[in-house]
């Protein structure tokens, strides 16, 4: 039966086949997927850009705190220091009695984040941010905050506070609105 229908077909040249795509088919289907595509892939660079500037902010913060638990444990003052190398930022524990400049634990940052200079209040000297804490763990000089941003400005500021004098930190992300001090980032 299948053969006969099979021979007919072949001898009359006419039986259409419902095997396989037509080329419009298949530009429809590439055409919906660019589409999709197109929506998706600057969601994901979002929320990719976002994720490294929290962790970032994470890392930054539990350096403070490291910093602060040092200088408890040491008995002495104990700095947290941050510099821009290379368009990479860096940080690092070291002693308040070591220069930054010897200072050989350096730690990069994901390389598509920067500072932003005007929400960063850390102290500043010959290029290097710091934030010093005092042999009992409280901040010496001055209260801070240390801000960080995507390269490209996707992603949304975060910021890390050292919020009291005895070395409470805390996290923030930028607001819409700046807060009493001018800052956006809280």
């Amino acid at each position: 039966m299948i053969y006969s229908r099979s021979r007919e077909c072949a001898q009359r040249r006419n039986c259409s086949s419902n095997a396989g795509f037509t080329a419009i088919e298949i530009l429809i289907v590439v055409v919906i997927i660019s589409i999709l595509a197109a929506i998706a892939i600057p969601s994901w660079l979002k929320f990719w850009a976002n994720q490294q500037v929290i962790v970032a902010r994470d890392e930054l913060r539990s350096g403070i705190q490291q910093a602060q638990s040092a200088a408890i444990a040491h008995g002495h003052s104990w700095r947290f220091s941050l510099r821009e190398t290379d368009n990479r930022i860096e940080w690092a524990v070291h002693a308040n009695t070591t220069d930054w400049k010897d200072v050989k634990n350096w730690q990069a940052l994901h390389p598509n984040l920067v500072l932003d200079p005007n929400d960063t209040t850390l102290a500043k000297k010959e290029g290097t941010y710091y934030v010093r804490f005092g042999f009992q763990g409280n901040v010496r000089y001055r209260l801070s905050t240390l801000t960080i941003d995507s390269r490209d400005g996707v992603a949304k500021n975060r910021c890390v506070v050292v919020s009291t004098l005895i070395g409470a930190t805390r996290k923030g992300e930028e607001q819409l609105y700046p807060n009493r001090n001018g800052r956006y980032c809280y």
